[in-house]
């Protein structure tokens, strides 16, 4: 039977267990993927949520979802539609909160063909309550690490931008359980979003986009791959007046950048980026995974997804551990790329950005002992994980407590790239 066959059939069937489980006459007694909006929020979260993703702990997170419609999300996971559930987190619970698949078309339907049925999720907190929030932060990514063997490459990453004075959303690890049953250790990420915003900003007043895989801002070409999240003006015209002000740039000459961009921001991007090897990022071929948010008329830059960092992107491998930071980019020309060459070019911007990268190299000759802290938190719970897309042999290879040469992932360990890269970088007197 084709695949679209056994679909139409699975969804069926859904569709019956739900009628039976709540009634012919359509009266659900259970939770429902289109639950009113309006509920009294409690004020029992008031309290901040920073830190809960301090990365101290693992955070234990239990999803209860009606099981009618968790057959719905593992026939058809790349439909990322939401659905009521009741999500634990730790001992307190939130109920009614929004729960959905999270990830590109093409990863999400690589599952359905197969038995593996651990995906990345998002928990929206408002979804169904106007309001709503767990300690004052309205969305949750559950990151499944799908990529990493080492399960340690985006924590690292996300830390390394506030470690240099930036800005990235925070992060700790989470064993996630779905109706009882354990999913395995995740990441659990503050969304970009309402509550990160007012962390960094302390409002949400301005626009936020959200890049799609192409947004290089070179032409006004990008204005439909950056995805608008928040703010009241559509328009885009800041986008376009962005775009405009970067590539008008004279060679060396500020022009009118600063009335536009807080450069500083994007000098902190691109060298955490570089220095981390994080090439799915606006420094790749397929510039994606960041954010554009403006405030008082200005716009920063900001990181996502970073699972890539320490050359563990697609065909990387360690071939980016010599990348020179004064061409920062991965298999694209440097023109192509604005918000790099412009910047860079200019003299006293150059200056700074060469101390944010020294700060970034600095950072990254602590991996070491940065893992064997995250082993001391994470280890007993990936050797346990019977839901783990690698073995526990291959995550200590991963991490460097294993025999390199018994790399079977494909993918370079964290200790080889960051031991390579940080041996370059002072090679070139960084």
């Amino acid at each position: 039977m084709k695949r679209t066959g056994i679909r139409f059939l699975a969804v069926a069937v859904a569709i019956v267990t739900i009628l039976a489980s709540y009634g012919c006459s359509g009266e659900t007694a259970g939770p429902s993927s289109t639950y009113r909006p309006g509920a009294v929020v409690d004020e029992k979260y008031a309290a901040n949520y920073q830190t809960l993703l301090d990365g101290s702990k693992v955070i234990e997170i239990d999803v209860t979802i009606a099981e009618a419609y968790y057959q719905e999300i593992l026939i058809a996971p790349e439909d990322e539609t939401f659905y009521n559930a009741d999500v634990k987190i730790g001992t307190d619970t939130v109920t009614k909160a929004g729960f959905r698949t999270s990830g590109n078309n093409t990863d999400l339907d690589s599952y359905s063909e197969g038995s593996e049925k651990r995906f990345s999720y998002k928990i929206k907190f408002d979804k169904y309550v106007d309001k709503q929030k767990y300690l004052k932060l309205d969305e949750l990514y559950l990151l499944n690490l799908k990529n990493d063997p080492s399960y340690m490459r985006a924590y690292i990453a996300l830390n390394a931008f506030r470690a240099i004075g930036g800005n990235s959303p925070l992060c700790s690890f989470a064993s996630l359980s779905i109706n009882g049953n354990p999913q395995g250790l995740y990441l659990a990420v503050e969304s970009i979003d309402d509550s990160f915003l007012k962390r960094v900003y302390g409002n949400n007043d301005g626009n936020l986009y959200k890049s799609v895989e192409g947004a290089d801002l070179l032409t006004t070409s990008s204005l439909a791959l950056l995805d608008q999240k928040n703010g009241g003006d559509t328009s885009k015209a800041d986008l376009t007046n962005l775009i405009r002000i970067l590539n008008e740039m004279t060679d060396g000459e500020k022009g009118e950048i600063e009335s536009i961009l807080d450069v500083d921001s994007a000098l902190r991007y691109i060298a955490v980026c570089t220095v981390m090897g994080i090439y799915k990022s606006y420094l790749s071929k397929n510039p994606d995974n960041f954010y554009l948010a403006v405030n008082n008329g200005v716009f920063s830059i900001f990181p996502w997804k970073v699972s890539s960092a320490f050359g563990g992107a697609s065909k990387d491998n360690g071939v980016t551990v010599d990348i020179s930071p004064y061409e920062p980019v991965y298999r694209i020309d440097m023109f192509a790329r604005p918000l790099v060459e412009k910047l860079l070019a200019v003299e006293e911007y150059c200056t700074k950005y060469e101390g944010y990268v020294t700060a970034a190299r600095e950072y990254l000759e602590k991996t070491p002992e940065m893992i064997e802290t995250l082993d001391a938190l994470i280890g007993e719970y990936v050797k346990n994980d019977a839901t783990a897309f690698y073995s526990y042999d291959q995550y200590l290879v991963a991490i460097g407590k294993g025999n390199a040469e018994d790399n079977t992932t494909g993918i370079i360990t964290v200790k080889e790239y960051a031991d390579l890269r940080n041996e370059y970088l002072k090679s070139v007197n960084f």
